[in-house]
């Protein structure tokens, strides 16, 4: 197999994603969550599927020795399962417990997403994507979606390590808005914003974001 092989598994599998975010951002509005939430949980999904091929390249074999016989196709499942075996080999793989929790993610697992990010953070707790991970997984675990205790002071360590973690700052933004602390949440959403390629659909949502928390901050204290 090659390359070109796994590209368009993982163009197939963003398709797929993509058809079925379209339900669940509809419903998420009727219900009244911010826009560019759904803007931001997009753009992840158009990345996470390199993440599940990144995780057949690391425990599978997809390019062949010469008179090698070509590996068999492994499902995603198979291959969370290698995954998971090096990971008991290798406990303090870090790197690995993100690439699990990552593909947790994708296949909208977030309890077992949060669990694999926990174990990255107990092997390496400044890792940067784990705690960003973890913080994002908890709040769609929490029924009310909150990002709060825990989560909140991962995300400002990941930031003290990585300012520029334009996940980190755009949950951030979330957490402080739903906190109604909506001056700090549009400060922190315009630091995100020159980071972002100002053409983009996640820009607009995050300019969207900042002027809906201006708003909200100017009906809190009018002039």
């Amino acid at each position: 197999m090659t390359l070109a092989f796994y590209l368009v598994a993982a163009v197939m599998l963003t398709l797929a994603l993509a058809l079925l975010l379209v339900p669940l951002v509809r419903q998420g509005r009727l219900h009244g969550r911010p826009r560019g939430v759904f803007a931001w949980v997009v753009a992840i999904a158009l990345i996470l599927p390199l993440g599940s091929a990144g995780i057949y390249m690391l425990v599978g074999t997809p390019s062949t020795l010469g008179g090698v016989e070509p590996p068999k196709e492994m499902t995603v499942g198979e291959a969370i399962d290698s995954l998971l075996a090096r990971l008991k080999e290798h406990p303090d793989d870090a790197q690995g417990w993100v690439l699990l929790g990552q593909t947790y993610s994708m296949l909208k697992q977030s309890p077992d997403a949060r669990d694999a990010y926990d174990r990255a953070l107990k092997a390496d707790p400044k890792n940067v994507a784990a705690m960003v991970g973890w913080a994002e997984a908890d709040s769609l675990v929490r029924p009310d979606h909150r990002i709060e205790g825990r989560a909140m002071d991962l995300l400002d360590g990941a930031l003290a390590i990585e300012p520029q973690s334009q996940r980190a700052l755009w949950l951030l933004g979330i957490a402080q808005f739903q906190q109604e602390r909506y001056t700090d949440a549009a400060s922190t959403w315009r630091k995100l914003q020159p980071l972002l390629d100002p053409d983009s659909n996640v820009a607009h949502a995050v300019a969207q974001q900042i002027a809906l928390a201006d708003k909200r901050a100017g009906e809190e204290h009018p002039p």
